[in-house]
């Protein structure tokens, strides 16, 4: 497949999941986990748990929202698939499972090294 084309297949897939996070974060921003009725103290606990475990969960999913629309950016301006650390190229096998990877796996496995 030629690299347009890859690119063009690449975008469409990447806006379609973008499409998918935005549903889901504006579906996470408009329910609420407890009805605000009057509970007992195991009601709240789980409550308290339940959003945290919401929030958590929307972090999760904004967080790959982020990184779509800077994959979708990179594509735009030539730079898709390309390392943002080494500028070396991510291989096709690593993009295919993370189309919105910005790292080579190298640099990617010494960036979790580091935070940790």
């Amino acid at each position: 497949m030629n690299r347009k084309k890859y690119l063009e297949e690449v975008k469409k897939l990447l806006l379609k999941r973008k499409s998918e996070l935005e549903d889901i974060l504006t579906t996470l921003s408009k329910e609420s986990v407890s009805d605000d009725q009057v509970k007992d103290l195991g009601d709240q606990a789980i409550s308290s748990i339940m959003e945290s475990i919401r929030g958590s969960y929307q972090n999760t999913e904004y967080e790959e929202y982020t990184r779509i629309i800077t994959a979708l950016k990179a594509v735009d301006e030539g730079t898709y698939g390309i390392c943002i650390d080494c500028e070396q190229p991510i291989s096709e096998k690593r993009l295919k499972f993370y189309p919105d990877a910005c790292r080579c796996l190298a640099c990617q496995e010494a960036l979790e090294e580091f935070k940790q």
